[in-house]
């Protein structure tokens, strides 16, 4: 009986002195606590199977509270303020008490590339398909009565995918994933394209294809297709929202621009690189 094949993995980069914002709020008002509690956190994630904690289950709660030494108190507000700021996904959270990190698991992809094991996905998102019927042997199609021959029925288109989207934002929709430079999971992004409030019209399908070619210049993640966001955690993450230094901003441009001299990183200042280590 072979090992089972766990979806985790014994390190991820962590870059001292970078710049993140996420750092300077838990720092601002929790101190060192908030600090450790984050890192801790990305920790456990990581060597956690398929990179989530269930915090529903009491002893799992008590332990990561007893494993970053902080009063329960102050754990639930630290995870609400992640839960807000998107480093940690506030639907499951919310709902589930589920702690997911997407940025995690997209800077990881580099390590289940290599790996026999697929890369985990976010939790309650699409449910796996059920297992067809046996077919029934065909049976034999008897001679039609009269003398003409009958004709054979056309075949017919298969039937597409039923999308989330109304027509209108299908249309919008389109123009999007044709600008987006990795084309997966396209029922995810569906989904997360529906969620945008307010509902987006022409203007604002510009302005968000707009974002994606800045992104494409300037956010360092989109020069290499494998650590590209998918498109559903890009959208999630209100990438369209990000500013660039070279733009005047500040997010991920600063990221960019420190590529030669040492990479910036976001979450937690961690980045993709060459030097994962993990086992299958």
């Amino acid at each position: 009986m072979g090992r089972p094949r766990k979806q985790t993995v014994d390190y991820f980069p962590h870059f001292v002195g970078a710049d993140s914002k996420t750092k300077f709020i838990l720092e601002n008002k929790w101190g060192n606590d908030g600090y450790a509690f984050w890192f801790k956190l990305l920790e456990l994630l990581g060597r956690s199977d398929g990179h989530c904690y269930d915090c529903s289950v009491s002893a799992n709660k008590m332990y990561l509270v007893s494993l970053a030494r902080v009063s329960e108190e102050t754990a639930d507000d630290i995870l609400e303020t992640l839960a807000e700021l998107g480093k940690i996904d506030k639907e499951l959270w919310d709902t589930h008490k589920l702690i997911w990190c997407q940025r995690l698991v997209d800077n990881l992809q580099q390590v289940y590339a290599k790996r026999t094991v697929q890369i985990p996905c976010k939790p309650f998102t699409e449910p796996a398909a059920p297992t067809p019927a046996p077919a029934e042997p065909p049976q034999k199609k008897e001679e039609p009565e009269s003398e003409a021959e009958e004709k054979p029925k056309k075949r017919g288109r298969p039937t597409k995918r039923k999308s989330v989207l109304k027509v209108k934002q299908q249309e919008l929709f389109e123009k999007f994933y044709a600008a987006y430079p990795k084309k997966q999971d396209r029922a995810s992004a569906e989904k997360a394209w529906a969620k945008i409030e307010p509902e987006p019209d022409e203007a604002m399908t510009e302005k968000i294809i707009h974002a994606v070619e800045l992104s494409k210049k300037y956010d360092n993640r989109f020069r290499e297709r494998q650590y590209t966001p998918l498109p559903a955690s890009w959208l999630n993450a209100k990438g369209y929202l990000n500013e660039f230094a070279q733009e005047g901003g500040s997010s991920y441009g600063a990221y960019q621009n420190r590529r030669s001299s040492g990479p910036a990183t976001d979450p937690g200042g961690f980045t993709p690189s060459g030097g994962f280590k993990g086992s299958e």
